[in-house]
Parts: C-alpha cells; sequence; structure tokens
C-alpha cells in the first residue's frame, strides 16, 4: 500500500494511510474516506470545544511504465464540516483537494537456486519479496484559506496551497496464503504564498493479510499498525507552538477480489495521540473503495 496521507493535513489530502490494494496490483478506481476530529480552545474540560467531520470523495490509481516502473496518483474532493459547542455558526468547506503524483521503481528479488535443483531458464523465477522506492509531490490543487488557520485545528483546510515532496519505501511480501506489506514515507512540505508552511510529516505503516480463495474470487482479511509523527508548522519563518504531534493507530479490514474488480474496507482505531499540544483528538477513520485492475 502506498500512503497520500496527511494530517495537518488530515484535510487536505486522501486522509488515509494506505494507497492501492494489499497485493499492490495496478488499477483505477473510486475510495470514500471519513474520519472526525475533536478539537479543544484551552486546557479546562469546559474550554470551547469545535467537531471536525470530513468526507474525502477521491480518484486514484497505480499505472504500469515498464516492468520495473510504475506511477501512483490522487485527486481528492473534500467535504467538510465544523460545528462549535459554543453556539457559532457552523462552518463547511468544500472542493477539489490537493493532488498527489508519485513515481516508483520496484525492486524485484529472484529465487535461490539451490545445488540440487533444476538449472534454472534464462529467466530466473521470482521470489515472493520485493521493494518500492517511491519519489513524488503533492500539488497545491485545493484552495487554502488563511482565515481558519487561527483555528485550534489548522488541518481543516481544503488544500494547502503548497507544493510538496513526498519520499517512500516500501517492502512488500506476497505468499500463497499470507502477505505482508509496509511503507515508510517522508513528506517535505513547501511554503505557500502566505508564508504558510505545514510541519514535515513521516507516515508508516504495516499490515499483515491472509488470503482465502474461493471458486473465482479471494477475500483477504488484514491487520496492522499505522502512524504519523508531525513537525510544527511555521509562518513568517516563526514557529507556530503546539502545532506538532504523534499518533498511532490499529488497523483493519478486508479486500474482496472477483475478476478484476477490487472491493475493500478498513478501519483505523488510535492507540496513542498526542496531537497540538493535546488540544486535538482524532476519532476512528473509516474508508470504503472500488479498484478495476489494469
Amino acid at each position: 500500500m502506498k500512503p497520500f496521507c496527511d494530517l495537518c493535513g488530515c484535510a487536505t489530502s486522501s486522509g488515509s494511510s494506505g494507497f492501492g490494494t494489499l497485493s499492490n496490483s495496478n488499477f483505477i478506481g473510486l475510495r470514500y474516506t471519513h474520519q472526525s476530529f475533536e478539537s479543544r480552545d484551552g486546557i479546562f474540560t469546559n474550554s470551547p470545544s469545535s467537531h471536525e467531520y470530513l468526507n474525502t470523495y477521491q480518484l486514484w490509481a497505480q499505472i504500469p511504465l515498464t516492468q520495473k516502473f510504475y506511477a501512483t496518483a490522487s485527486l481528492p474532493f473534500q467535504d467538510l464540516n465544523r460545528t462549535f459547542d459554543n453556539g457559532s455558526s457552523d462552518e463547511a468547506l468544500n472542493g477539489i483537494g490537493d493532488a498527489s503524483v508519485v513515481g516508483w521503481f520496484k525492486l524485484q528479488f529472484f529465487k535461490k537456486e539451490t545445488n540440487d535443483s533444476i538449472p534454472y531458464p534464462v529467466t530466473k523465477p521470482l521470489s515472493n519479496h520485493s521493494i518500492q522506492i517511491g519519489i513524488g509531490a503533492k500539488l497545491p490543487t485545493g484552495e487554502f484559506e488563511e482565515r481558519l488557520t487561527d483555528r485550534v485545528n489548522p488541518g481543516f483546510q481544503v488544500g494547502t496551497g503548497s507544493l510538496d515532496g513526498i519520499f517512500s519505501l516500501g517492502y512488500n511480501y506476497g505468499g500463497e496464503k499470507i502477505g505482508f506489506s509496509s511503507i515508510f514515507t517522508y513528506y517535505l512540505k513547501g511554503e505557500n504564498k502566505n508564508d504558510y508552511r505545514y510541519g514535515n510529516q513521516f507516515n508508516y505503516s504495516g499490515n499483515a493479510y491472509y488470503r482465502i480463495p474461493f471458486m473465482k474470487s479471494a477475500l483477504m482479511p488484514f491487520i496492522g499498525l499505522s502512524g504519523d509523527i508531525y513537525e510544527e508548522i511555521e509562518q513568517y519563518d516563526e514557529t507556530q507552538a503546539d502545532t506538532d504531534g504523534r499518533i498511532l493507530n490499529g488497523t483493519f479490514g478486508a479486500e474482496y477480489a472477483v475478476g478484476k474488480f477490487i472491493i475493500g474496507a478498513n478501519a483505523a482505531i488510535p492507540i496513542s495521540q498526542d496531537l497540538f499540544g493535546g488540544n486535538v483528538n482524532a476519532n476512528e477513520r473509516l474508508s470504503v473503495y472500488v479498484n478495476f485492475a489494469l
């Protein structure tokens, strides 16, 4: 799986810590993600609070270029809503979010030849292990509104307004029954025209899955962990206090493959978190998708 997630930032990208399919197959598809946050403006239990609801409708794809190179792309549409407990007027935003494009190099390993084995043909058989290296960018296609940055959760935005670098390293193992996929991604955030820069971000995830074959289809339930570490936000070259954070999630879900179609659903439940000085709490995240294998 390839991630295109972004907290502070959680509302400015796909909003999920996975990209693609468990089997790392090429595809084009649609994904819907729902997530919510609770923000408290103060240190007391009765401090004013708000609730953010983020809905993302995403067109995404993994396209083969050559035997060793492929590209992934994502274009989200954001529908964001915020309610306040103190009676203030609700806020709503919607529109095209920030698109992402990443080029990947796939390093495939070959099976080791043993002394008593039959000599390999010209082309050696591939092993079940592979490594993926990705470099790409998140594009400023979504609108950024500076007036919203004074809220407790400044990630409530359709876009960041910045050009960001994406650097990923992934590992996949796919056996006949059991598989494992992991990905580590660093987001190098750029500064937008408002001299505002979201903190750099490190994302990691790993999932173990089990393949249950049927006559003409297969079910793959999975379980794993994912997390993010965020650096502080800067504006006018000054660091904004209490804008860094971390979160660790437990993840689970399943994919069902039939013919060329892959139908999936997954959930992420926070295990531990410390976001924006403890003033923002992430709730469960749910995602469903339908992909067409290429």
